[in-house]
């Protein structure tokens, strides 16, 4: 409240909710459910729309069709597809969720005015609006959020005993590493609810991996050079033809990668020559590695910018700008 990000707060629910026009679980799953029980057995505004942000919704919008049928309430499960392995207020970001999906599941108690309310609440996330069931929802998620997490960790835990015997293995880590590993410092809570409430398809996703593990792992005893290769090329147009670059489906952000020498103020002149451009942001690649084009990376809004960026630095300077 200090911060002004609220207006009111309090540690009584069941005297809060009744007070409430729109109320959003903001919880684990599990949490989320105790409350929608709660909630069933309080008397709400008719009407009132209750939703969650939840990263699985199955077991959501189950438990609301079940514990709030019959109730003069409406429903919808929703999935903001934007965060960060941070927690807490001080970790929150007003552009977070501009450009990423806010997904939708109706449920059989979401009316038809619903969603419109719903989007116009939320009108100011500038976030892309979409509806999918439920089921589908959590099969989708299980193969791009909830296994990458499990993979993340697995890693972790893996060097931290490798490192034991290996103890270099800590300090040679660099980018590659840290871009596989950056969501192991996610919140556990939050992720063991998460795969207890989607236990059938993420260990699908698990069995299915350790079948491609399989593979690759024949063909290095193999020594078969022509699958190894075909392993590794199928990976990079498949990554390249994804819109994985893309934050809800449209480009958020557009990348240069200037290659610079290391030398005093090279950045600041280049930063100069940008004045009165607007930049989303500015990172220094401090690994020397094969698959970063340049050292310094600048992401611009719009291709606009991005092009009159290119065309200054090159005009301007000898270094070697590359667009990606």
């Amino acid at each position: 409240m200090k911060e002004g990000m609220i207006d009111r707060a309090t540690d009584d629910f069941a005297s809060f909710a009744p007070l409430a026009d729109i109320i959003i679980l903001s919880l684990p799953i599990k949490q989320t459910i105790s409350f929608i029980k709660e909630l069933a057995n309080l008397d709400l505004k008719e009407g009132v729309i209750i939703s969650d942000a939840g990263s699985t919704k199955s077991a959501i919008v189950d438990a609301a069709e079940q514990y709030l049928a019959g109730k003069p309430v409406r429903f919808v499960g929703a999935h903001p597809m934007a965060g960060s392995h941070k927690t807490g207020a001080a970790s929150a970001d007003v552009n977070l969720f501009e450009n990423a999906y806010y997904i939708f599941t109706p449920s059989s108690l979401t009316g038809q005015d619903t969603l419109e309310e719903m989007k116009d609440l939320l009108s100011g996330l500038h976030a892309r609006f979409i509806e999918i069931d439920a089921k589908e929802h959590d099969r989708v998620t299980s193969q791009i959020s909830h296994f990458p997490h499990i993979l993340a960790s697995s890693l972790m835990e893996q060097t931290a005993v490798y490192a034991q015997e290996h103890e270099m293995a800590r300090c040679f880590a660099a980018g590659g590493f840290r871009d596989m590993t950056r969501i192991a410092e996610s919140e556990p809570g939050m992720w063991t609810s998460i795969l207890l409430s989607n236990r059938e398809t993420i260990l699908d996703r698990i069995a299915d991996f350790k079948e491609r593990l399989d593979e690759v792992g024949q063909a290095i005893s193999k020594g078969d050079e022509e699958q190894i290769w075909n392993f590794f090329n199928q990976a990079r147009e498949q990554r390249q033809a994804m819109e994985i670059h893309k934050r809800g489906g449209v480009d958020s952000s557009y990348d240069l990668y200037v290659d610079v020498p290391d030398e005093e103020n090279v950045i600041l002149r280049i930063l100069e020559l940008l004045r009165g451009t607007s930049l989303v942001n500015i990172h220094i690649n401090e690994e020397n590695r094969e698959d970063i084009h340049g050292i310094l990376q600048i992401s611009f809004k719009n291709a606009q910018d991005l092009e009159r960026a290119e065309h200054l630095i090159t005009e301007n300077t000898d270094y070697t700008v590359v667009i990606k």
